[in-house]
């Protein structure tokens, strides 16, 4: 069970976004980047990882991308500073620069897109050789055949399209209830 208050709590959105209830996730991630500010907390993996669910969770394309940038950000930080686990935060890359691929792709960016799939391409060469891998790899290729669809098919995927973020460290026992989603 991971005894990290901040982990939990970003377990506990995880867990409502995965039932459904997108709001509710969006309001503990805001209260918990609110807290990780108030409490002066500069955990990088905190910041990482509280900004990369955080665009997970939103419904705006320009949002998502925003927070996927903090956390890109973050892991940055987190690298040049030292001091943290480097394979920790490396094995953040493939993930957030796929996400920021999708992202771009639905703002219709194909460019930014393409790059960041490339860099979430590259970051996954030095990524172990896992279940999270092999799941990243998948996503590459639907991203890929998703920013290749010419525009006029775009409409086919919508907004709500398969969410390629394949964030696989929610099998943590938690002890936390998964919620059904309202009405169900």
């Amino acid at each position: 069970m991971n005894r990290d208050p901040v982990m939990r709590r970003a377990f506990e959105g995880q867990r409502l976004l995965l039932g459904g209830d997108r709001a509710g996730a969006r309001e503990v991630y805001a209260d918990l980047w609110a807290s990780l500010d108030a409490a002066g907390d500069e955990d990088p993996m905190h910041r990482v990882w509280v900004a990369h669910v955080t665009a997970d969770a939103q419904d705006d394309p320009a949002e998502q991308v925003h927070w996927d940038l903090v956390a890109l950000r973050a892991a940055d930080a987190a690298a040049e500073r030292g001091g943290v686990d480097g394979v920790g935060v490396r094995t953040f890359y493939p993930s957030l620069h796929l996400n920021l691929g999708e992202g771009f792709r639905r703002l219709g960016d194909d460019r930014r897109a393409r790059d960041h799939l490339a860099e979430a391409e590259r970051h996954l060469r030095g990524h172990p050789d896992d279940d999270e891998r092999a799941g990243i790899e998948a996503a590459v290729i639907a991203l890929r055949e998703r920013i290749e669809d010419p525009p006029e098919n775009r409409r086919a995927h919508g907004p709500d399209a398969a969410d390629l973020d394949l964030d696989l460290g929610l099998d943590v026992d938690l002890d936390l209830p998964l919620r059904p989603p309202p009405g169900g």
